[in-house]
């Protein structure tokens, strides 16, 4: 079950803390419930929150994942791929976008996105641009592949 953030949740907090940081996660959390451009959501299985996923809405047609995280015992079991259709299935966007780095370029890889680096964007710390763009007619993805710079 996924649903929709509108109030602070300790455990929600915990979650984006794998996202930002610890000094961080209240300041998030209180950003998406004040702004009507972002969205935080939650995925649970058994009543435990198992992910989050955050979005901006920046027009009608593309939306940018800001945050998503799952707990090291749920990853690798599709949760976070499963928060991405939601989002897709919820907003029809034409493109998503997201912003990552080496720890999660993979994933996003894998689900489709295309790959653009983005270099040192903080000191050791390569920045990688995600892209996915979604044609609802067919009900087709178009397929990711990793450009190096």
């Amino acid at each position: 079950m996924i649903d929709k953030i509108n109030s602070m949740d300790t455990e929600i907090l915990k979650l984006l803390t794998l996202a930002t940081s610890e000094k961080n996660s209240e300041k998030t959390l209180e950003d998406y419930l004040g702004a009507s451009n972002k969205h935080l959501y939650v995925k649970r299985c058994n009543n435990v929150a198992v992910g989050c996923i955050g979005i901006n809405i920046s027009d009608g047609n593309s939306l940018t994942i800001t945050h998503i995280a799952v707990g090291k015992p749920y990853q690798r079991n599709r949760n976070a791929s499963e928060m991405i259709d939601f989002i897709k299935r919820v907003y029809k966007p034409s493109m998503i976008i997201a912003e990552t780095d080496n720890e999660a370029v993979g994933f996003y890889q894998k689900y489709g996105f295309k790959i653009n680096s983005l270099g040192e964007k903080y000191p050791n710390v390569e920045r990688f641009q995600c892209s996915l763009i979604i044609n609802h007619h067919k009900n087709d993805v178009s397929k990711g592949q990793t450009k190096k710079l």
